[in-house]
């Protein structure tokens, strides 16, 4: 797929972006360039792309894109992901197999030339603050449940006043975190709504939504099976002649995957369509895990129809669900 758009390709890096922009004209040559990742070559970049009228494409960098993203957004420029797999096998099918930084800049001019690029919308981009925030707080939460892993196994008395001090401190860096998630999502009606609604399902709570609206802005637009494939829960084929290994899922975004797991592990009890469909899977001789996968399907495919349709309204839970629930957690606690 030809496409008559200029599409610069940056390679995002810690300290610095590699640009390609392709020549516009024939007889012209292409330019590379190397600028600071700060606000100077942010400056330099979206003078390039004025210029030129050019799409800015990037690949997901573990955050080092977010302020380049939104610095793009303020002015207008349009940004577009290029998924990095993709991107990669792109190369090996260019028969390109050297790496590095100004390299990928050119390859991924290229991959969004010829595959194509989604531009990202303003509700892509306006999940790049809440992306930033969530972000944080699962970085917090990761170090909380190192820090509890060690109080659990460490034996000197001033060791485990310490741990449990810096525990404390980290589960108020997390509350906060959680208040400026939840905030950055009020300022959108639209998106508050779609939160609250999200939150109506068993299963689902505030922290499980937020996630899904930083990971997965796409929610709503693509059908079940492309959001499958994206968060990486599409068991993918293995089969060549007499050989044909089970499937398995890899790949995609694991924040969203996450979340997903664990919600669908919530709606075992809170959720009683979800609960059933899951004892249905394991009476049909799955183990757990090929069991809660098609679980978590089925909630995002509930999820992207609540999404997609803002008339749908999930069906209540019986009171019921909810006895059985606390009854249970009671029972475990004890």
């Amino acid at each position: 797929m030809k496409s008559d758009v200029v599409h610069i390709g940056v390679d995002v890096s810690k300290e610095k972006l590699d640009v390609f922009v392709p020549a516009q004209k024939e007889g012209m040559r292409p330019t590379a360039k190397e600028l600071d990742n700060g606000v100077a070559g942010f400056r330099e970049l979206r003078d390039l792309a004025r210029k030129a009228g050019a799409t800015v494409c990037v690949e997901p960098t573990g955050g080092y894109e977010l302020e380049l993203i939104a610095f793009m957004h303020k002015f207008g420029i349009p940004v577009a992901y290029a998924d990095a797999l993709r991107v990669r096998q792109f190369a090996r099918a260019e028969g390109c197999l050297s790496k590095n930084d100004s390299i990928d800049a050119a390859l991924i001019s290229r991959f969004a030339d010829k595959i194509g690029v989604r531009v990202l919308e303003e509700k892509d981009v306006e999940a790049v603050e809440l992306k930033r925030r969530a972000r944080f707080r699962q970085a917090m939460s990761d170090s909380r449940t190192a820090m509890v892993n060690r109080l659990e196994t460490e034996v000197d008395p001033d060791m485990k006043a310490l741990l449990k001090e810096q525990i404390k401190r980290i589960n108020k860096l997390i509350a906060k975190a959680e208040r400026l998630c939840l905030e950055t999502v009020r300022k959108n009606d639209s998106t508050n709504k779609l939160c609250e609604r999200f939150t109506q399902v068993g299963g689902v709570g505030a922290i499980t939504a937020i996630s899904i609206l930083a990971g997965l802005p796409e929610i709503g637009t693509l059908s079940d099976e492309k959001l499958n494939r994206l968060v990486g829960i599409s068991p993918e084929e293995d089969q060549s002649g007499s050989r044909d290994r089970l499937r398995r899922i890899w790949g995609g975004r694991q924040d969203v995957r996450n979340a997903l797991y664990m919600a669908a592990t919530a709606s075992l009890m809170w959720n009683s369509i979800l609960g059933a469909y899951y004892r249905k899977k394991r009476a049909e001789g799955h183990p757990h895990k090929w069991a809660m996968v098609p679980t978590m399907r089925k909630l995002l495919s509930l999820l992207n129809r609540i999404a997609r349709d803002p008339d749908f309204t999930p069906r209540p839970e019986p009171e019921s669900t909810k006895r059985n629930a606390i009854a249970t957690r009671k029972r475990k606690a004890a």
